[in-house]
Order: C-alpha cells, then structure tokens, then sequence
C-alpha cells in the first residue's frame, strides 16, 4: 500500500469520525429541545388611580349678602363629594383678596352632614360633628391665612383620616358682621372658596 493510499485512508477515517460527532451533537440538541414546559400568567392590566372633587353650587355664590345687619349671622352650606379612587386629603382655602370689610366679619366654618334633598346653599338638617368648629376667625383673617393647599383647613368625614371613593362632607359657613361702626358702608371684593384634594 502506497504512503498516498494510507494518507486517503487516515482523512476517511478522521473525517467519518467528525461526521459521527456532528450527528451526535444535533441529536443531542434535538433531544434535549424535545424536553420543555411553560406556565402563563394571563390578562394582566395597569391603571392610574383618579383624585376627582365636586361640590353641590352649580356655579352659584355661595352668599350674596347686601345691607347686612350687625351681629346678624348669615348661615350658607355647600355640599363637597368625592369620586375618586386613591384615599385623599381634602383642604379649604381661597386664593382671592377679600376686600375692605373682611377684618368685620367673623366667621365660623363647621363641617358635618345633612339631608340629600336640602338645596344649595341652605342648611336645613345640618348635623354638626363632634369636636368642634374647623376654622373661627375673621374673613380677612381666613383670606392671608388659608391661601393654598399647604395651609388650607383641612376637614375629613366624620373621625375618618381620608376621604374615600364616595364620601360627602357638608360646610356650614356663618358670617356675622361685627357691631363696629367703622364697618359702615365698606364691601369685599368678589372671592371664591377652593376645595382641594391630594392622594396621600
């Protein structure tokens, strides 16, 4: 046998052992691909919660009060819901001057409920909560004092700690103008009240 046959014979043999290799290894892949399992976890969703606030006026003021009498308090409420989703915060303030008259007028704001069918802005069947009054002092003090959400009078329903999808709070407003002459024939300023809410 030739040096060239015996070389032929020595690339056969190696390149049939490759061949045998390969084979091997696709067979092993192949295998091992046939072995498999999957569990799903389905119809998963994301979605933000809602902070929503509304009250009862319809636009309306909530007094429109001329020729007021001193020491005559004039009683108005209104009707504050809340439809969102999150647990908030709810706080009053006003972020409008008051005008000259505001340092003769008390005020007294009180928090509590009263019949669905009672219209705005009266106050007929309002039930005071316990604890007391959330905010006593003049006009002109509550328009420097409680002027953005950081300082606004904060009220929740009844002794809960956060307003909750669904929860009503009633604010009975009484304003009585002081028996100070120097009140004599002064105005406020058109002013507004805000209620707003925050998530905690």
């Amino acid at each position: 046998m030739s040096r060239i046959q015996r070389m032929s014979r020595g690339r056969k043999a190696l390149l049939s052992l490759l061949l045998v290799g390969v084979i091997g290894t696709v067979a092993g892949v192949g295998t091992y691909s046939a072995f498999s399992a999957t569990t799903v976890n389905p119809g998963n969703t994301f979605a933000a919660g809602t902070v929503v606030i509304s009250d009862n006026d319809a636009n309306a003021a909530m007094y429109t009060i001329a020729n007021a009498t001193p020491t005559v308090a004039v009683t108005r409420c209104i009707r504050v819901s809340y439809t969102g989703t999150l647990p908030s915060t709810v706080k009053l303030y006003t972020t409008t001057a008051i005008g000259a008259i505001g340092p003769f007028v008390d005020v007294v704001i009180d928090k509590g409920t009263m019949p669905v069918g009672t219209t705005f802005p009266n106050c007929t069947g309002f039930v005071a909560d316990a604890g007391g009054s959330i905010f006593t002092g003049t006009l002109a003090n509550f328009g420097t004092t409680r002027t953005t959400f950081a300082n606004g009078v904060q009220a929740f329903p009844g002794v809960q700690t956060a307003w909750n999808q669904n929860d009503v709070v009633v604010y009975r407003f009484t304003l009585t103008l002081q028996n100070n002459s120097a009140a004599i024939g002064l105005t406020s300023g058109v002013h507004s009240f805000t209620w707003e809410a925050q998530n905690q």
